[in-house]
């Protein structure tokens, strides 16, 4: 049997396996954790997968990243050097934020930078996001979501690369709070901001309220769209609310 994803055709036995991963601090640098695979036991090059096959899904206490939470959380996705999130969290001590980001070199250096600030409600996780949203983050529980700059993938063969797709809006969907909250979207790539805009528009519940035309949130850029703006390069930013 078959079907077709995104304009590819997969085979339902051609499963992706499931691995187990933890969250873990950081040893040597306070505020950053790691999103990685346990590693299996009878070959500890490879990750282990999980027994049945399942997603290895364990909810998150958000007071084991940010002990002093009152319940207001907000994640950026993708933070770069940290330059969005440590002024955003300097501006909003009342939340608690946590950065993202895949590669280890960057995402210490944001919490380096964060920690320069002394900003106690910023964390960063080292891992891969989706999989974070999908198997730790509780229903209902985040605030606002922020997406600036993503690697846009520009070659066609890495376009399944694309965090934004369907399975990961959906993930959104489930984890932001009941009532009007919102994704702040922003990129330099004009296809891959096509790209995100359908995806946006198609999904159910989400309404594009701010199309290419919303200022940088509160007026901080990141340090990709200083450098982009300075070079002349189109700017296209949105504000997305999914409803609930």
């Amino acid at each position: 049997m078959e079907r077709k994803s995104e304009g590819i055709l997969m085979t339902l036995e051609n499963t992706i396996p499931e691995f187990y991963r933890d969250l873990t601090a950081d040893n040597s640098l306070k505020g950053l954790w790691h999103f990685t695979h346990r590693r299996s036991e009878s070959d500890p090059k490879k990750p282990a997968r999980t027994e049945n096959g399942l997603p290895h899904q364990v909810a998150l206490d958000w007071k084991e990243i940010f002990p002093e939470h009152q319940g207001k959380i907000e994640i950026e996705i993708g933070s770069g050097r940290g330059a969005f999130l440590a002024e955003y969290g300097n501006r909003h001590p009342e939340s608690f934020i946590l950065g993202s980001e895949w590669d280890y070199t960057w995402a210490a250096f944001a919490m380096r930078k964060i920690l320069k600030n002394t900003l106690g409600n910023t964390a960063m996780l080292r891992g891969d996001i989706f999989y974070f949203l999908r198997d730790r983050v509780p229903d209902s529980s985040v605030d606002a979501f922020h997406m600036y700059f993503p690697d846009p993938w520009p070659k066609e063969r890495h376009h399944k690369n694309r965090l934004l797709r369907p399975e990961f809006l959906k993930e959104v969907a489930r984890t932001l709070k009941p009532g009007k909250r919102n994704f702040y979207w922003g990129t330099d790539h004009k296809e891959y901001n096509e790209w995100a805009l359908e995806y946006f528009d198609a999904f159910p519940g989400c309404v594009v309220t701010q199309r290419n035309v919303a200022e940088p949130t509160e007026g901080i850029m990141t340090g990709f769209e200083v450098k982009y703006r300075k070079e002349g390069r189109p700017i296209y930013r949105s504000v997305i609310v999914f409803e609930k």
